[in-house]
C-alpha cells in the first residue's frame, strides 16, 4: 500500500516562494485560481467558536486536509475555516486502494488516519506556517493578507472512540495542538536561511481551541458524551459533535433517496439505522452538554454531517469492500433535511456546521442558514479541484449584492425575507430590554433557524440532485497513457487533493537507435533498430511520497492507464524508492559531477549515472554497466558485471528514457517537489 511521506519543510518553504515567481503558480495552482478579496464589496467575516475567520468557507476533514501543501492550497484557493483530517490512536491502518470514486456523486472507503499521529501535528503546524508566510509575502501573493479577510481558524477533528481519544498518542496530539512552539522551532530552524523574513516571522504556538468530534457509525450516546466531556473539562476545548444521516431516521432518509431523488440503486447500510443515535438523545445530548460546557467556559456545536454508509454495489472498489460511504449532491438534501429537524427541536443559540454535498450553487443558502463553517470535500474531487473555491465566494458576493447584504449578518436575515419573524422572536427570547447587541444576535440566530426550513424544501425541490441527473461518467478516448506524451489536459493536476502530479518539459524529439547485444564473452553487437519519439514540450509526473493511489486522477483522466500508474513516479528519497518496491518509480539524486536516476520500470531495476566533467553517462541494467557519450549517445565501453550464461540485450529505449527524464526534472524553467528539494538546490538556483 502506497503511503504518504511529509516532506522535508525547507523544500516546500524554497517552492512556495520561487514557484509563483517561475510559472505563476503554487503547487500547480495557477494564479487565477487564487482567492484575492477585494478591497471593496461585502465583508464575509464570521465568527466561529469565539474567533474571527475572512469567510465561512472552508475544505471539510478529509484528503484535503493531511499534508503542509494541502492546508497552503486550501487557503490559497480562499479557504478560511480549516477543518483538519481526523487523527486518532491506530495510525497504521491498511486502506484499500484506490478508494475514492468521484465518477458522478461521491463514494469512499478510506479512513480518516493516513499519517502518524506524531506526523499530522508537524503536518499541521507546518501547513499554518507556509499559509502565515503566504499572508506576510505580498511578493508572492500581491497583497498583504493580515487584514480581517485573510483571518484562518483550524478545527481540530478527533476519533473515534473514548479509549483512543484519553491514549497517550492522542493525548499528546492535542497537547501539541494546544503548544505547538517546540515543532514551530524545530521548524523553523529546517527554514533555508535565504528567506530570512520567514524565519524571523511570529508564528502562532496555539493552533487551535476548537475540535470536531468524529465517532464510529453506531458510537452510543453516552460514550459520545464521555468524550466531549473529556475534551471540554480535560483538554480546554470548544467542540463541535459530528452527527450521522439515519439520525433523521430510516422512513425519511429513504423517502428522500427513493422517492424524492430517484436513487433506487442505492442500499443503506441497515445496521446503520439501529446503530444511530435517535433525535430524541441528540436533543438531550445537546441540552446537557451545552450546560457542561457553559459552566467551564467553553462553546458546543453540531456538525452535519457524516457520510450515509451504503452497500458496495459497484465494481470500483475491491468485493470485500461490503460497506461504502456516500457523499455529494444526495447527502446534501437528507443532511439539510436533517439539520432542519434538529434546529427546531433545539433552537437557534446551538452553533451549526455544516459539511454536505456542498458547491457553489448551495454554498449561499448555506451561508444564509448562519451556518459556520460551511465546508466542502466532494466537490474540491472534481476537475479545478482547490481551484473551484474562489467560485463559492463570487456566488455569494453577487448575491449578497443582490439583496443589498453588507454583511453575512444581513445577508442572513434579508435572503429569504425572514427578518420580520426571526425579530418577533427573538424579542420573545431576550426581552424588549435587551441590549442592542444582544437583540441583533437573536434575531440572526432566528433568521438561520428559520432560513433552514426553506433552504431543505429548496433542496428537495432542485432537480440537479436527483438521481437522472447524475448518472454521467467522465468522457474516455481511445488512448492509453504512457511514460511520455498524453493530450496533457491538466485534470489530473488539481483534482490531486495532495497535489502529487506536476508537470515537467521535454524536448520534442524523433530519432532511431539500436539495442546493444552482449554475447556470453562479453564482446557486443548492434541489434534491430527501433524509434524514440516525444511529440509533446509539456509531460505529466507523479511525485510519489505525496500519492496514496487513491485513483481520483484515473477518474478524471480522459486516457486510459492512470496518470498514478503509467506517468513516471519520483521519490523523494532513495529510501523511499526502496521501500515502495514493487511500485515502479524514479529517484533522483545529484552529485559534485553531476547526478543520477534510479529507476524501477516493469519491476526490473535501472541506473544512469551523469558525469558533467567527463560529458558521459553511465547506464547500469544490473546486468552490464553501458558507458555512452553525453552528446551522441554513442557506446564507449560496456563490461558486464556478472558472468553471462547467454545473450545480454541493453535496452537503449531505456536508457533514453531515464536521460530524458533526468534532464527534464533538472530543467530550471518548471518548479516541482523534485527540483525543490534540498539535495537537489542546484537544479533549481
Amino acid at each position: 500500500m502506497a503511503e504518504l511521506i511529509p516532506a522535508p519543510f525547507g523544500d516546500l518553504v524554497r517552492r512556495l516562494y520561487r514557484e509563483p515567481v517561475v510559472q505563476d503558480s503554487i503547487f500547480e495552482l495557477p494564479r487565477r485560481s487564487w482567492y484575492c478579496p477585494p478591497a471593496s464589496g461585502p465583508d464575509l467575516c464570521v465568527r466561529f467558536q469565539g474567533h474571527r475567520a475572512g469567510n465561512p468557507c472552508g475544505p471539510a476533514a478529509g484528503p484535503h486536509t493531511q499534508m503542509a501543501q494541502n492546508l497552503l492550497l486550501s487557503y490559497v484557493a480562499g479557504a478560511r475555516i480549516l477543518e483538519l483530517k481526523t487523527v486518532q490512536v491506530d495510525d497504521r491502518l491498511t486502506i484499500p486502494r484506490p478508494c475514492i470514486d468521484m465518477t458522478n456523486v461521491g463514494y469512499n472507503v478510506e479512513w480518516s488516519q493516513e499519517l502518524r499521529v506524531e506526523d499530522s501535528l508537524r503536518e499541521y503546524a507546518a501547513g499554518a506556517m507556509l499559509i502565515e508566510m503566504f499572508r506576510r509575502s505580498p511578493e508572492v501573493s500581491e497583497q498583504g493578507l493580515l487584514g480581517p479577510a485573510g483571518d484562518v481558524i483550524y478545527d481540530i477533528s478527533v476519533g473515534y472512540d473514548l479509549a483512543g481519544i484519553r491514549s497517550d498518542k492522542v493525548s499528546r496530539f492535542l497537547d501539541g495542538m494546544h503548544d505547538a512552539s517546540r515543532v514551530i522551532e524545530h521548524l523553523r530552524d529546517d527554514i533555508p536561511q535565504e528567506f530570512t523574513a520567514a524565519r524571523d516571522h511570529d508564528y502562532a504556538t496555539r493552533l487551535s481551541t476548537t475540535v470536531t468530534l468524529s465517532t464510529f457509525h453506531g458510537c452510543p450516546a453516552d460514550e459520545i458524551e464521555s468524550i466531549c466531556q473529556v475534551l471540554i473539562g480535560e483538554h480546554d476545548l470548544d467542540v463541535i459533535v459530528k452527527m450521522n444521516p439515519p439520525t433523521l431516521g430510516r422512513q425519511q432518509v429513504e423517502h428522500l433517496l427513493y422517492e424524492v431523488m430517484g436513487y433506487t440503486a442505492l442500499q443503506v447500510n441497515p445496521k446503520a439505522y439501529d446503530a444511530a443515535i435517535s433525535m430524541d438523545e441528540s436533543i438531550e445530548l445537546s441540552d446537557r452538554l451545552t450546560r457542561f460546557a457553559e459552566s467551564r467556559g467553553r462553546r458546543l456545536g453540531f456538525k452535519f454531517s457524516n457520510t450515509l454508509e451504503v452497500t458496495n454495489h459497484r465494481d470500483f472498489f475491491t468485493a470485500d469492500n461490503e460497506i461504502m460511504y456516500l457523499s455529494g449532491q444526495p447527502l446534501y438534501v437528507i443532511t439539510m433535511a436533517l439539520t432542519d429537524v434538529f434546529r427546531r427541536r433545539v433552537g437557534p443559540t446551538v452553533p451549526i456546521t455544516f459539511s454536505a454535498g456542498i458547491d457553489k450553487f448551495n454554498f449561499p443558502d448555506a451561508v444564509a442558514c448562519g451556518f459556520v463553517p460551511i465546508t466542502t470535500c466532494t466537490d474540491l474531487l472534481r476537475p479545478g479541484g482547490y481551484g473551484r473555491l474562489p467560485a463559492y465566494r463570487q456566488r455569494l458576493t453577487a448575491d449578497m449584492d443582490k439583496h443589498g447584504a453588507a454583511t453575512v449578518d444581513d445577508y442572513v436575515l434579508q435572503r429569504f425575507g425572514q427578518q420580520d419573524e426571526a425579530a418577533r422572536r427573538a424579542v420573545t427570547d431576550v426581552g424588549d430590554n435587551a441590549e442592542p447587541n444582544d437583540l441583533h444576535e437573536a434575531t440572526v440566530q432566528w433568521a438561520g433557524l428559520l432560513n433552514t426550513a426553506i433552504a431543505a424544501e429548496r433542496a428537495k425541490a432542485e432537480p440537479r440532485y436527483r438521481a437522472d441527473r447524475n448518472g454521467k461518467i467522465p468522457k474516455r478516448i481511445e488512448s492509453q497513457l504512457e511514460t511520455f506524451d498524453c493530450i496533457t489536459c491538466d485534470k489530473c493536476l488539481p483534482v490531486c487533493p495532495n497535489a502529487a502530479n506536476f508537470k515537467y518539459p521535454t524536448p520534442v524529439v524523433s530519432f532511431d537507435y539500436h539495442d546493444v547485444i552482449v554475447s556470453s564473452s562479453g564482446q557486443w553487437r548492434t541489434g534491430p533498430s527501433r524509434h524514440f519519439e516525444i511529440t509533446e514540450r509539456m509531460q505529466i509526473a507523479c511525485y510519489a511520497d505525496f500519492c496514496n493511489e487513491c485513483g481520483n486522477c484515473d477518474t478524471f483522466c480522459p486516457e486510459y492507464g492512470g496518470p498514478y500508474i503509467r506517468k513516471p513516479s519520483f521519490f523523494g528519497t532513495v529510501e523511499s524508492w526502496k521501500q515502495a518496491a514493487p511500485r515502479d518509480g524514479f529517484v533522483v539524486e545529484t552529485t559534485p559531477t553531476g547526478g543520477s536516476i534510479r529507476g524501477r520500470i516493469k519491476g526490473a531495476n535501472y541506473v544512469l549515472e551523469v558525469n558533467d566533467r567527463e560529458q558521459t553517462h553511465h547506464y547500469d541494467d544490473a546486468t552490464v554497466k553501458t558507458v555512452f557519450s553525453m552528446a551522441e549517445h554513442q557506446v564507449i565501453a560496456i563490461r558486464p558485471l556478472e558472468t553471462l550464461a547467454s545473450d545480454h540485450r541493453v535496452d537503449v529505449g531505456v536508457y533514453h528514457t531515464l536521460c530524458h527524464l533526468f534532464n527534464g526534472i533538472r530543467d530550471r524553467t518548471r518548479i516541482h517537489q523534485v527540483n525543490a528539494s534540498s539535495s537537489r538546490r542546484d537544479l533549481v538556483e
